[in-house]
């Protein structure tokens, strides 16, 4: 991981992408089979404003730290790190363990008796432990999930969120949840950037990225 994209200069346009890549063929006759690979992943295309030369070289220094497509680094998305859904905050709490795969995630901890506590297309991630793996420590969870349904909350605060895809990792009971301010995890899908200076000294760059885990 090296860091979190700088915010200052903020975003002018994104293009997002949500992948999910199947096998799917056509007969002659026009039967169709389909093919699950069970992966997903997001991947977008980021515009920056045009930009001083203070906030451009900042830029430019943090991308170049990325060493092309090397490490990896989190970024918020405009609309999408932030929630239709009334929840303020990260206060929701995993209800028991969930295993790889799971769909259904229990949450409790939220305000109780709310409609609408996320929506669907809100965006999710699960903070869970950091694991020592080998003598590595290894975050899990860093992918984001993106809500499928609307969720409510019952008069204790607890509710089921619906998530696409399913877990790719297992996540513990009180894992803490992140709804507000998602960050995704990223690597640059190219190994060179290309900066555009117009008048007065305004520099505006894109560059292609898609999720890490």
């Amino acid at each position: 991981m090296s860091g979190t994209f700088p915010s200052t200069q903020g975003l002018r346009g994104l293009d997002f992408t949500n992948n999910q890549p199947n096998l799917v063929s056509v007969s002659v006759s026009g039967r169709r089979q389909a093919k699950s690979q069970g992966a997903q992943f997001f991947s977008f295309t980021v515009q920056t404003p045009p930009m001083t030369t203070a906030e451009h070289k900042k830029v430019m220094g943090f991308l170049a730290s990325q060493q092309g497509q090397f490490e990896a680094f989190q970024i918020q998305l405009p609309n999408l790190s932030t929630p239709a859904g009334s929840v303020a905050g990260n206060v929701l709490d995993v209800a028991g363990a969930h295993t790889a795969g799971a769909k259904s995630i229990a949450v409790d901890g939220g305000i109780a008796s709310q409609t609408g506590y996320l929506k669907a297309g809100d965006m999710i991630r699960f903070i869970d432990t950091v694991t020592t793996v080998n003598g590595v420590a290894k975050a899990y969870n860093v992918k984001a999930y993106m809500v499928t349904a609307d969720m409510d909350t019952d008069g204790s605060g607890a509710g089921t969120v619906s998530i696409e895809p399913g877990l790719i990792d297992g996540v513990d009971n009180n894992s803490t949840t992140e709804t507000n301010g998602v960050q995704f995890t990223v690597f640059m899908t190219t190994t060179t950037q290309e900066y555009s200076s117009g008048i007065a000294d305004f520099t505006q760059l894109e560059f292609e990225a898609r999720e890490a885990f």
